[in-house]
């Protein structure tokens, strides 16, 4: 697929449910809960093979809400890892529920994983969480590097005033089990579009911060990968450092990326409040392609260049 703006589409993020079983405080809005949306499993494989069979899409992650609450989780990865269309399947997750689902998740089939931790502090995470408890993610974490879900990748989102002095110790932590770390800029999504106002950190100030401990030299970037990378040697220590800085260094022009939500809605753009249905297309056995391809063929010449910052939808209800 090849956009309005000249960008080839090859990667799909794919909403299971809006449910969570947290509920940051940059995800979810506190005093709007999100309506339950959970997309049946047959309907979301055939959604992926579609597209992956008939539009070039080659890399699917799953997300939520928490992709590991969808009942079934394990035989849709079992189908999609059977796609030969596909180059990868990986999930993102809040890891409370992992430490139990790790080996499962690799023997159906998923390469690798993806785990929120903004703190290593337990009443911290906590707090930032509205309820987790640390201990859970961490071992979950452990479980995903036992297992071989490799390269395990620590997603961090830095907030002013909250866990912004905890860089580098969570850098060292992730990068002393082998596990990739990337810190992220809060974003402004929705009814939380003013976290940014109070908690953006630039990826400028990380970098400053990351290398009081860190030697970094930055590694070249992949088509359409949003983060920058940075081979990063410490103490005894060596691994990657990412920065995913979508507000101070976009990377829209670098744009590869469609998302389908928990309700079959197609969503071109996190800062463009347009979504194109797919749903209507599914009479609960079969896929009517020519429909989805006319509804595709809309949502891919009108994918902005870069978004007009109008989202009515929170983070949790897009897909993570």
């Amino acid at each position: 697929m090849i956009d309005g703006c000249g960008r080839t589409i090859d990667h799909l993020r794919l909403s299971l449910t809006d449910h969570c079983n947290l509920a940051c405080r940059y995800c979810a809005p506190e005093d709007t809960p999100v309506l339950g949306g959970m997309i049946e499993a047959n309907f979301a494989f055939e959604i992926v093979r579609w597209l992956s069979l008939q539009h070039g899409i080659r890399h699917i992650r799953l997300t939520g809400g928490e992709p590991l609450l969808h009942p079934r989780l394990i035989p849709l990865i079992e189908r999609l890892a059977g796609l030969d269309t596909l180059h990868e399947v990986t999930l993102t997750t809040n890891g409370q529920m992992l430490a139990q689902k790790a080996a499962a998740l690799r023997d159906a089939g998923l390469n690798r994983i993806n785990i929120s931790l903004d703190t290593l502090d337990p009443r911290r995470f906590a707090h930032l969480t509205r309820g987790g408890d640390l201990a859970r993610t961490l071992a979950g974490i452990e479980a995903a590097v036992a297992v071989g879900l490799t390269p395990v990748r620590i997603n961090v989102v830095v907030q002013r005033g909250l866990n912004d002095h905890e860089l580098n110790d969570i850098a060292q932590w992730s990068l002393a089990r082998g596990c990739t770390v990337r810190f992220l800029e809060v974003m402004p999504i929705g009814p939380l579009a003013h976290v940014i106002d109070e908690h953006l950190v630039s990826a400028a100030e990380m970098l400053a911060q990351l290398n009081e401990r860190f030697w970094l030299r930055p590694i070249p970037q992949s088509l359409g990968q949003p983060a920058v990378d940075y081979a990063a040697v410490g103490v005894g220590l060596r691994g990657v450092i990412g920065i995913i800085a979508p507000t101070t260094r976009p990377f829209c022009s670098r744009c590869r990326r469609l998302r389908v939500t928990s309700r079959g809605q197609l969503v071109t753009c996190l800062h463009d409040d347009r979504y194109y249905d797919l749903s209507r297309w599914w009479n609960g056995q079969t896929l009517d392609v020519e429909g989805a391809d006319a509804t595709l063929s809309s949502a891919i010449n009108e994918k902005p260049a870069s978004g007009a910052f109008v989202q009515l939808l929170c983070m949790q209800a897009l897909g993570g």
